[in-house]
């Protein structure tokens, strides 16, 4: 599929957003089962800053156009996807895999997921773990899509750095 594929109109979708993070890669896996689970699409939507709010904050001369940056992202974010969907048919080739959009927004991530789900049956995110002080210093994608989204929220934690202990006899 291309950034040019679109959902179905009246069709029930999963919505997932995908950064760089290995959180993202969790919370697609995740997405995937929901989206195979419920008979619903999956869509996968990645944010991008757009070439004049960059030109803007960094006061450079925009040198690509927003069609441009949004090919880049959207071929980044179809890498990933590609990755994990390869992944899981090699895991599960009795699987069926359910119909796979790829987005790329320009904008801030939270107000571009909780747009793009506004009419989802399920937003699912990734949990970047970088701890209280960072979240609260750098705002949060995740903390904005708790409280604007507009449809139920699942935001998947990522793997433990560390493995538990394994329980006492």
């Amino acid at each position: 599929m291309t950034e040019a594929d679109d959902i179905e109109d009246g069709a029930r979708r999963v919505v997932v957003g995908l950064d760089d993070s290995v959180g993202a890669r969790t919370a697609l896996r995740h997405g995937l089962a929901e989206a195979r689970r419920r008979g619903a699409e999956l869509e996968v939507v990645t944010s991008f800053v757009s070439p004049e709010r960059l030109a803007v904050l960094d006061r450079i001369p925009v040198t690509a156009d927003r069609a441009s940056a949004a090919r880049a992202a959207t071929a980044a974010a179809r890498a990933v996807v590609d990755e994990v969907l390869a992944a899981e048919r090699a895991e599960h080739p009795d699987r069926p895999v359910p119909r796979v959009v790829v987005r790329a927004v320009a904008g801030d991530p939270g107000p571009a997921l909780t747009d793009a789900a506004a009419d989802a049956e399920l937003l699912v995110l990734g949990h970047r773990g970088r701890g209280g002080v960072a979240t609260t210093l750098l705002g949060s994608t995740g903390w904005w899509c708790v409280r604007h989204a507009r449809c139920p929220l699942t935001i998947v934690p990522g793997a433990p750095a560390v493995p538990p202990a394994p329980p006492l006899p």
